[in-house]
Parts: structure tokens; C-alpha cells; sequence
């Protein structure tokens, strides 16, 4: 039986030169020791569509031949004028799988019924047939420079934390920016120290020496492949790329034995690949498995961060009875700390410090962010049987309640209220909805009983807004039409407003 998904079939023999797209004279490039890749000693199919800058090939029948070229952080596109029909794309696809059974070194890394991901070196390449894709498709990456460490410009102190200190690293970066590039110049180093080192790759494209070992998840499981690193105990594993949960899990259990990681994962900022860990794993235990990220952008280093867990009162709180386990993330390369990780009441947050000397008020900001105001607001809807509104005060919270059960929520000698701030992990001052501060807004109240509805309109600037009225002792939120004006249709409602008013509560 053919490789080939029986969905697309060959319609004419295949023959390499009908394939063959020669480059421009304005795209030819430098020579090939001018990108530092080893050159293959065997050709392939894919070689007439590649020059020195191309970085990714995209190919879909019957319609022109697509390019990527250029270098991580500076590409573009480049449409040729020419289209590849059905028919060659079939036979090209055809010696492809030809390579790939044949030649030592290639892999079937993916063979589903309706997609395929092959390694042929230096060649990824994925086949996508309909249904699956609305037409059948090919897309060829490969890497086209390859750098060494010198190439990064790295002070003393940066090698030594990445050639000696730091273990569990984390590579992270949007797609092209040159992740992969810059692990293999570090395996480079960890190889010439005579480190043993293996990977974990799906496909295995990283372009390493034959000394070290690809391991692929396509032929094992996760499992399997942790048994295997476990007794074998290599001084590092590459691992790329980290995406989900069993990723987490082995990249955790492999560390915490004692073996250097080095991980590879996707994120637009620095902490956001910290962030992608919280959920995955115990919070306590993350600076255990990451100690250092590495972020690329552009090709260079633009930020690296350190994480270390401490016991402190989280930044923009006040009692000492609050602190907690707090995960200090800090800049290597400016030394300054930018951000706290702790949880706070059932959820984990996230927190910016600010710069040094700059006030929440000066900000415009809040110490203690929204999601925390959820947070806060979520616990506090289990606990209270009243209603309540929460404002965010500098370093801790304003909670407004009803007159009647002030006594209560404060309780005897203020036990209940100190116990509150302990589970909430935030300080509270208690006030009653007589004291909340009111919106200085003229409204036109009309209708009622003979309209069977009462209308609240709202002056310019109100529209749909969704505002919180206080009505005897219960808050309820409305949402203003396109013209500013509030329908109330619940007869309750009405009629307490027509006993005891109404006010409309400021809420910033």
C-alpha cells in the first residue's frame, strides 16, 4: 500500500526537473558558510525550492508557490508568479515519503489518516489532504543560520548563570523569533563541556550532534520516554516544545530529580511562559522546576528572568498576619524585581511591582488589581448572607453593608472581621451603605403604577452603562439603554422605590 493518503492519487509520472523553481538573480544570497549549517550530504526533493534565506515553504495546489525568507525577528513573504498543480504536488509529496523510508536519519514523525509530519534533515515538513484542508497543502520549515554563543554577545555573568547555575531554563518567544536557534548554540556549550545530553522533540528538528540522543513521542508516551530519562539520568534534556499538561508534568518530574532542563515554549511576554506553568503544577514547587526564562525576541536575548520563593506580606498589603509564600520574579539583566505570583483567597495572582517611588494614585491603578477585586468578591459572595458592595482603598478593601448586620460581621471584640481579613488575605474597613459615596447625577423618574413599568432617564453621557442602585437596603444593577434610560418591569422593585427611593451608588 502507498504512503500516500488514497484520497489524493499520482495522475502523471513524477519527475524532479518539472518540480524545480530556480531563484531569481535578486534572490540569490550569501554563501552557504556564511548562515554556519552544516550542509547535507545528501539532496532532496525540497532542495530546488530553499536558497540561504529561505525559511519556510508553503505550498498548496493550483495556486503560486509561497515563501518565507529572511532571518528570525525579520522575514517577509515572497509570492512567486508561477502555481504548482495537483498533479506535481502529488508526486513531489510521493518522493518525499521515498526519502523519508529510504534515507538514514529521516523520519514519519506523524502519520494520521488525514495529515503527515515528516523529518527529513533540515527539512519539517507537514501534508495536510482534504477534507481536513480545503485543498491539499505543504508546508517545509528549516532552519537557515546557525549561531554559536558568542554570536548572543553574553557577559561573563549571563554564561556563567546559563552555562553553570541555572537548571531549570525556560526558552520562551512568539513563533519565528528564534527559540530553536539559540538552544542549539546552548546545547553546543553543554556539549563541549562533556555533558550527556538527550532531547524530547515532536518532530525532531533540532539540528544537534550525533552525539546526542532525539527521543520523539511519536514512537513513545509520555511514560514511557519519563522511565527511560529517569534510569538513564542524562546531565541535560532538551525539551521541545512544552505545550500541555502531560508537557508540564514530565518537564516537573524530570527536574525535580535533579536533571538540567531545557525547555522550549511559545508566549508574547516573559511571564506569561511562568504563567502557563500555574495551573499545571503546584505553585509552591515552581521555582524549583524554573529558576531562569529566557526571552528572544528578534533573534537576541531581551529579557531574563529569575524566580525565588519567598515568605513575605504580598506588595500593597498591610498586616503582617498576611503574608504568605510569595514567587519573587526578577529581571537578571536590570536586577530589578518585577512581578509577585501568590494566591489570594482560592485564586492564584499575578502582580506587577511598580517602580520604585511610584505611588498606586500616581498610576491611576490600583495596588490590588480587578482580578483580585473578582476574587474578593467571589469568596465574600459564599460567606455573607447580605448583600455588599467592595472598593479597592489603596492597600486593602472597603466593604459597604447593610446597617442590620454591621454587629455581626464584625463580631465580638472584632474577631469576626480580623478572621475575614485572615481567609480574604486583605485588610477591610467595614461601612454601611449609608456611608457608600453617591453618584451627583440628575435622573427623570416617570410611570409607576399606571404604566405598569417605571422609567429611569439618564442625562447625556449615560448610555448604555450599567449602574448600581441602591433600593432600601439592596443593590441592583441596571444597564442603560442607547438612549440612557432604565426600564423597570419587576412590580417588587417598583414599589419599594416608590416607598423609599432610590440612589445611585458611585462605584470607581
Amino acid at each position: 500500500m502507498s504512503i500516500l493518503n488514497t484520497t489524493t492519487k499520482l495522475t502523471q509520472p513524477f519527475t524532479l526537473f518539472s518540480l524545480q523553481t530556480p531563484m531569481t538573480e535578486t534572490q540569490q544570497t550569501p554563501t552557504p558558510a556564511s548562515t554556519g549549517l552544516v550542509q547535507p550530504t545528501q539532496s532532496y526533493a525540497l532542495d530546488p525550492y530553499f536558497d540561504e534565506t529561505t525559511m519556510s515553504l508553503h505550498l498548496k495546489e493550483d495556486r503560486p508557490i509561497l515563501r518565507k525568507k529572511g532571518f528570525p525577528g525579520n522575514r517577509q513573504a515572497v509570492l512567486d508568479e508561477t502555481s504548482i498543480s495537483s498533479e506535481e504536488l502529488n508526486a513531489l509529496i510521493e518522493q518525499i515519503f521515498i526519502e523519508a523510508t529510504n534515507q538514514r536519519g529521516n523520519f514519519l514523525e506523524i502519520d494520521r489518516k488525514l495529515s503527515k509530519v515528516l523529518q527529513l534533515w533540515p527539512y519539517r515538513i507537514v501534508v495536510v489532504y482534504p477534507p481536513l484542508s480545503d485543498g491539499l497543502e505543504l508546508t517545509a520549515v528549516r532552519p537557515v543560520k546557525k549561531t554559536t554563543i558568542q554570536d548572543y554577545d553574553l557577559n561573563e555573568e549571563t554564561f556563567d548563570l546559563l552555562r553553570n547555575k541555572a537548571k531549570g531554563i525556560l526558552v520562551s518567544g512568539a513563533p519565528g523569533s528564534g527559540k530553536s536557534t539559540f538552544v542549539q548554540a546552548l546545547v553546543e556549550v553543554y556539549h563541549a563541556d562533556h555533558h550527556i545530553i538527550k532531547t524530547i522533540e515532536s518532530p525532531r528538528d533540532l539540528m544537534v550532534d550525533d552525539d546526542v540522543v532525539q527521543y520523539s513521542f511519536t514512537h513513545g508516551t509520555h511514560d514511557e520516554v519519563r522511565d527511560i530519562l529517569l534510569l538513564s539520568r542524562p546531565d541535560y534534556t532538551i525539551y521541545d516544545e512544552v505545550r500541555n499538561k502531560p508537557d508540564f508534568e514530565l518537564y516537573k518530574d524530570l527536574r525535580l530529580t535533579g536533571i538540567g532542563m531545557l525547555g522550549v515554549i511559545h508566549a508574547t511576554k516573559p511571564i506569561d511562559s511562568i504563567q502557563r506553568f500555574i495551573g499545571s503544577i503546584e505553585m509552591g514547587i515552581i521555582p524549583q522546576v524554573l529558576d531562569t526564562v529566557i526571552f528572544i525576541d528578534k533573534g537576541k536575548i531581551s529579557e531574563i528572568l529569575q524566580l525565588e520563593l519567598t515568605a513575605k506580606v504580598p506588595d500593597g498589603m498591610l498586616s503582617e498576619e498576611l503574608s504568605r509564600p510569595v514567587i519573587m520574579v526578577s529581571s537578571f539583566i536590570s536586577k530589578k524585581k518585577l512581578y509577585e505570583i501568590y494566591t489570594f483567597g482560592e485564586q492564584v495572582v499575578v502582580m506587577p511591582i511598580p517602580e520604585e517611588g511610584m505611588l498606586a494614585a500616581a498610576t491611576g491603578k490600583p495596588s490590588l488589581n480587578t482580578y483580585a477585586k473578582e476574587g474578593i468578591e467571589k469568596k465574600l459572595t459564599g460567606i455573607l448572607n447580605s448583600p455588599f458592595i467592595v472598593k479597592m482603598r489603596g492597600n486593602g478593601i472597603e466593604l459597604y453593608i447593610p446597617e442590620f448586620v454591621k454587629g455581626k460581621i464584625i463580631g465580638k471584640g472584632g474577631s469576626a472581621i480580623s478572621e475575614l481579613e485572615r481567609t480574604l488575605g486583605v485588610g477591610i474597613t467595614v461601612k454601611t451603605f449609608d456611608e457608600l459615596p453617591l453618584l451627583d447625577v440628575k435622573t427623570d423618574v416617570s410611570g409607576g403604577k399606571k404604566g405598569g413599568q417605571l422609567v429611569i432617564a439618564f442625562p447625556n453621557g449615560y448610555e448604555n452603562m450599567t449602574l448600581s442602585l441602591l433600593i432600601g437596603d439592596e443593590i441592583v444593577k441596571f444597564t442603560t439603554d442607547r438612549n440612557g434610560v432604565i426600564s423597570i418591569t419587576d412590580k417588587n422593585e417598583i414599589r419599594l422605590i416608590e416607598r423609599r427611593g432610590f440612589v445611585v451608588i458611585d462605584e470607581r
